[in-house]
């Protein structure tokens, strides 16, 4: 679908996010093996051929929201809109990444269980490059924020935040403020006190809820 003479290319990565985060509550639902590309279809507003083009397997679909390059674009966008926090105000920057961590988790809450349920090697492999990059992106802005801690507890921190993101993808009553909150009190209680100085100059700032994965 190359669109009409004049337009710009069609941004795919954007469309299969849209089509993904349609299908989302249909494989949470049902389960990725129970889903079929036409139940897809109809829930993404397309035809079937619409789907198979921008997806050409049913794995590609369910697994859309581990791949690197959707993750990459996901970062990048939230990057985009709040570097200037990480050196004007780290304590609210990592606030707005907190919240952006508690969204990112339930867009990718589907297919990490549908990788699960269709245990695929390819799925595995996506599902550690997720957790070895959410360690890198989460230790960066946590050193900033708190810089009386060393880096090795910067880094046990990030582990701490990692575990706690993941376990959310696992339990399906978390919901994404319950997330939001427990990983706020993790940072902001590591080690006693020295977090919640960190976040005293953000006092009367509500965490950044408007990041929302687009």
């Amino acid at each position: 679908m190359s669109g009409k003479p004049g337009r710009p290319p069609e941004d795919r990565l954007k469309r299969q996010h849209e089509i993904y985060l349609a299908v989302a509550p249909l494989i949470e639902r049902h389960g990725a093996k129970r889903l079929t590309m036409r139940q897809a279809a109809r829930a993404a507003h397309l035809s079937l051929g619409g789907l198979y083009h921008y997806f050409p397997t049913k794995q590609d679909l369910v697994l859309h929201a581990l791949k690197p390059e959707a993750m990459a674009r996901l970062c990048a966008e939230f990057h985009g809109r709040h570097a200037d926090l990480a050196r004007t105000d780290p304590g609210r920057y990592v606030q707005a990444d907190v919240a952006y961590m508690a969204r990112q988790c339930f867009f990718l809450r589907p297919a990490f269980q549908a990788a699960l349920e269709l245990d695929a090697e390819v799925a595995w492999d996506h599902i550690q490059a997720s957790i070895e990059g959410g360690l890198e992106s989460c230790t960066r802005p946590l050193g900033h924020a708190l810089p009386q801690c060393t880096p090795d507890e910067i880094h046990r921190l990030g582990r701490s935040v990692r575990r706690t993101f993941f376990s959310a993808l696992i339990d399906r009553t978390v919901t994404p403020e319950e997330l939001r909150h427990e990983l706020l009190s993790l940072i902001q209680g590591w080690p006693a006190t020295v977090g919640k100085q960190a976040f005293r100059a953000s006092e009367g700032h509500r965490p950044d809820t408007t990041t929302q994965v687009s």
